[in-house]
């Protein structure tokens, strides 16, 4: 079958020039851009508008939007993304190589190309207790998938730079293959930064400052510009998209949540950013397409030209990046905002059984939640507002004699309990910035392991938010004075449900209206940073406190 798109404006992401050319298209490629007028099966006009490559997201965790593959590729498709670059770790800590398993057949002949990168660091650290541990053998029969590109975000990097010999055989086994090994070292830098590269380590996403990421270029990795729903680095890392550090980066969005895609978009929302905050618009794109093609080496992907992949969007508006319509694989997807049908890929029953089954854990009682009355001074963990960074301070905390924290220093107990194995072992400690005054906010979404996290102002709300996270098999809850208020549940290891974007979205509006309702003033996203602050891989910032 041929399509023949005519009278548009190409971006030609070679060049960052416009061309006006027409777009013939046979089956799944491009087979000319230029003076084609000859007869094709389908022929569209899409004079005024413009032809550039699908979107390409770098780096994502299909898990973190809380979706199936087959519902977010309905979300983002629509936004004009057509490939993903996933690291399946999160389910991967909760359910091993199945997990793996489950998010490839999940995402199998979905109009989205989904592409893996296999998880590095199952658990993230020898610190963390998650449902599985994968090693260099265990990883390495995956990578005769077709769709597996490489080592995910090596988080360990401590585990590089020290020669840790599990480690080294991962990046040694990736390396053979001639795959990519993706990154992750925030504030890595200097003789240990040069280790970690000279390993193997080809890619950064964790860069919150410009200074830094102009040292990881210099030094020969691609730096992704992150701008997902936690952590929000495109304003700080804006200069990038000047040369020559724009021809080294790519857009990612890492962990995004539903309602976020519903309201502003994916990678196309990046760009539009991008171009708000007065960047060049072709210059975005190419970050979003060819750059991100060529860092991961998929040929023949990213861009329109002969011989590519027809993975094309027909804009009505190019600084606005308004899609009027999204091609994948010369397939027409969707059109004026409304997408086309395409079938759910079929999961083995054995292993849907397995991904469905992972909250194993007795219910808490009040008493394992007890540190004790009266004045204590305590290490308290500080967030940081849009950063996965944090800070630690030493605060004076006055108990009373149920477990409760006087809340004007805006001080939570916070509590990480164990749910793969039914161990019984839990961690308790303290948190400042989440600005609840009441209630318990609990979730089965806990980066990286995924155990069950909680924090909250007295101990009998906290211990009912863990207690109904069990019953529900996984998921997210908001509780006040032993009522539940909302909850989302997850029943998909603990990380997903089986509904689409918008309903997703509606329910996580909800959950978040419910936790907004705890709190006096919410400045962030109290739920979304709750989630991250079990990751033993981010750490502490460069600054203290104390109160």
């Amino acid at each position: 079958m041929t399509t023949l798109l005519k009278n548009g404006t190409v971006v030609n992401v070679f060049t960052g020039v416009l061309e006006k050319v027409n777009v013939l298209i046979e089956d799944k490629k491009i087979i000319g851009v230029g003076d084609y007028y000859q007869e094709a099966d389908v022929i569209c006009d899409v004079s005024g508008k413009y032809i550039c490559p699908g979107f390409i997201d770098g780096h994502v965790h299909i898990e973190s939007t809380m979706m199936t593959p087959y519902n977010f590729a309905k979300a983002v498709l629509a936004c004009g993304t057509t490939s993903v670059v996933a690291d399946p770790h999160e389910i991967a800590n909760v359910c091993g190589k199945d997990g793996i398993k489950y998010i490839l057949s999940a995402s199998r002949n979905l109009p989205l190309c989904v592409y893996i990168n296999l998880p590095s660091c199952v658990p993230a650290t020898c610190f963390d207790q998650s449902g599985y541990q994968l090693t260099a053998s265990d990883l390495k029969p995956l990578y005769n998938e077709q769709r597996v590109l490489g080592l995910a975000e090596m988080m360990n990097y401590p585990g590089v730079i020290f020669n840790d010999k599990q480690v080294h055989e991962k990046i040694s086994d990736a390396l053979k293959l001639n795959k990519i090994i993706d990154g992750h070292a925030p504030l890595l830098s200097g003789k240990e930064l040069d280790k970690y590269i000279a390993a193997g380590v080809q890619t950064d996403h964790e860069c919150s400052s410009y200074k830094e990421a102009c040292e990881k270029i210099t030094k020969g990795q691609w730096v992704m510009i992150r701008q997902g729903t936690a952590a929000k680095n495109l304003a700080d890392l804006i200069e990038l998209f000047e040369p020559p550090f724009a021809n080294r980066c790519l857009l990612v969005t890492d962990d995004i949540h539903p309602s976020d895609l519903i309201k502003h978009g994916h990678i196309d929302n990046i760009i539009r950013t991008a171009v708000s905050l007065g960047k060049d618009v072709i210059t975005a794109i190419r970050m979003a397409t060819i750059n991100a093609a060529t860092c991961f080496g998929l040929k023949y992907v990213g861009a329109v030209a002969p011989g590519y992949r027809a993975d094309l969007l027909v804009l009505d508006d190019l600084e606005k990046v308004k899609i009027c319509n999204v091609y994948s694989s010369g397939k027409l997807v969707c059109s004026n905002g409304t997408l086309c049908e395409f079938e759910k890929p079929e999961i083995p029953q054995e292993l849907l059984k397995t991904v469905t089954s992972t909250c194993h854990v007795c219910e808490l009682t009040v008493d394992k939640m007890k540190v004790g009355s009266g004045k204590h001074i305590c290490r308290v963990i500080e967030t940081v507002k849009g950063q996965l960074l944090t800070n630690e301070k030493h605060c004076n905390i006055d108990f009373d004699q149920n477990g409760g924290i006087c809340t004007e220093q805006d001080i939570l107990k916070l509590a990480v309990v164990e749910r793969h194995h039914n161990t019984g072992q839990m961690g308790i400690g303290f948190i400042n910035g989440l600005g609840l005054k009441k209630g318990a906010v609990a979730c089965s979404v806990a980066h990286d392991s995924h155990n069950i996290v909680v924090a909250g102002t007295n101990d009998s709300d906290i211990v009912f938010a863990v207690n109904a996270i069990i019953k529900m098999g996984g998921g997210c809850v908001a509780v006040n004075e032993g009522k539940e208020m909302c909850a989302l549940p997850l029943p998909v290891g603990g990380l997903m449900s089986d509904q689409n974007a918008q309903i997703m979205s509606q329910s996580f509006e909800e959950l978040h209206n419910a936790v907004d309702s705890l709190c006096q003033k919410a400045e962030s996203n109290p739920l979304m940073t709750l989630q991250f602050m079990s990751l033993p891989v981010i750490f502490e910032n460069d600054k203290h406190g104390a109160c």
